[in-house]
């Protein structure tokens, strides 16, 4: 069993790798009735199986110290829990016409983002960041290539007759996502490490690929990871970060798109007007008639919802080239529509305990490098919290996969903090 530790480690690394890839092929696959086994789905089961051997070839010390991590207890406690909504949609299909599997595949996605996160903080307990930054560092590199062919010969995904980059992703927004979360990573290897030119060339880079997925939900995200990490650093970093922003707004609205999109999409529309006459109208407006719409079905199950991953098949709001309704587009309007209000609270509490256990192992890092990764992966943490009151985050794997490999790799800071001392080797 121990000879496979390495192995195993190095697989989930490269499933860490390869995940943003992956959305490339969503629609291809091996179709068990309700189910599609698509490379993406694969590689979680795979994961999942991966991690649970893996935690066999630990040490009796080892696995006491992951048990004790405050990020782990509070990610398996919500996943354990969201079982018994995952179960829901097994005794309601003939009510709505869900896939009767459709909550249990939800959760097995959920589980493999968890186990993903316990063989991180197990690596980066032992022996510090430098392999798990790497493959996050290595994940970008098809979804910017990508990127730039789009942009480069106008291939981007048309969003109401809008070019938009998605990268390797299925939409703009979850590029948009993965993004952000690559900046706050890059801004700390730039803040932290040498060859400080090449950092700075790689975060003007992530810049331009998010000015062109002409995402808000991108922006605000942005918005919200450079005002956390001002609130941690220096004067002049601060006047650099008001700088940063200033170059993202100018290159936004530089673009002809980017003023159109800011003309037309924050325009605000009668919600009554738009639910009756069902024209085409601005992103706001679509979104809070969405939102109607779900809180609606909500009052029919206030207190446990309809069941996991069930807004789709339960939101009237229906998709004009398919027979199913829109994704909730928030995370917070997601959980009480499928999980009622019971679900919604212990969402909550999660994100709270998620976010205090970023900030005890801020607290007990080492100052330096190590509590400049903290404070980052609060920001990240901030800006993720902000991005999931506009769009569908908790869905997002690749990002999801990126995301909690940061907070393992923070939270190994305060559960072992001498292995915090191995950052990337630049």
């Amino acid at each position: 069993m121990k000879r496979l530790q390495s192995p195993l480690e190095w697989f989930v690394l490269a499933a860490l790798v390869l995940r943003p890839a992956l959305d490339l092929f969503t629609d291809t696959g091996l179709r068990l009735g309700s189910l599609n086994l698509n490379p993406a789905s694969l590689l979680s089961l795979a994961l999942i199986a991966s991690a649970m051997l893996w935690l066999g070839t630990l040490s009796p010390e080892q696995r006491g110290r992951l048990r004790r991590s405050p990020l782990l207890l509070c990610f398996a406690l919500w996943v354990g829990l969201l079982s018994l909504w995952a179960t829901l949609p097994l005794f309601h299909d003939y009510l709505w016409g869900s896939p009767r599997f459709i909550g249990i595949r939800e959760w097995f996605r959920l589980l493999s983002t968890l186990m993903l996160s316990v063989v991180v903080l197990g690596i980066a307990q032992r022996e510090g960041k430098a392999r798990v930054l790497t493959a996050l560092f290595l994940s970008f590199g098809l979804p910017a290539l990508a990127g730039l062919y789009q942009i480069l010969f106008q291939q981007g995904l048309l969003v109401k007759d809008v070019q938009r980059i998605q990268g390797t992703f299925v939409h703009p927004n979850p590029f948009s996502f993965y993004l952000v979360l690559m900046l706050g990573l890059t801004f700390w290897a730039w803040r932290t490490g040498a060859r400080k030119g090449r950092w700075a060339a790689l975060l003007l880079l992530e810049l331009v690929l998010l000015v062109f997925t002409y995402s808000f939900t991108g922006a605000a995200m942005l918005a919200t990871l450079v005002l956390t990490l001002a609130l941690g650093e220096n004067r002049r970093l601060r006047l650099l970060a008001l700088v940063f922003m200033l170059l993202f707004v100018g290159l936004f609205l530089g673009t002809p798109i980017g003023r159109q999109r800011l003309k037309t999409e924050l325009k605000l529309e009668q919600l009554d007007e738009i639910e009756r006459t069902g024209r085409e109208t601005s992103s706001l407006t679509w979104r809070l008639l969405n939102w109607r719409f779900l809180y609606r079905e909500w009052k029919a199950a206030p207190w446990l919802g309809h069941g996991l991953n069930t807004s789709k098949y339960i939101n009237p709001m229906l998709k004009k080239e398919t027979s199913q309704g829109f994704d909730p587009h928030n995370d917070y309007v997601r959980y009480l529509a499928e999980t009622g209000a019971i679900g919604l609270m212990l969402f909550l509490l999660f994100l709270a305990g998620t976010g205090a256990a970023l900030w005890r192992a801020g607290q007990a890092a080492p100052p330096g490098e190590p509590r400049q990764f903290a404070l980052m992966a609060m920001a990240v943490f901030a800006a993720w919290l902000v991005g999931s009151c506009n769009d569908n985050l908790i869905t997002a794997t690749g990002y999801q996969y990126a995301l909690w490999a940061v907070f393992a790799v923070a939270a190994a800071t305060a559960s072992n903090p001498t292995a915090s001392t191995t950052g990337l080797k630049t």
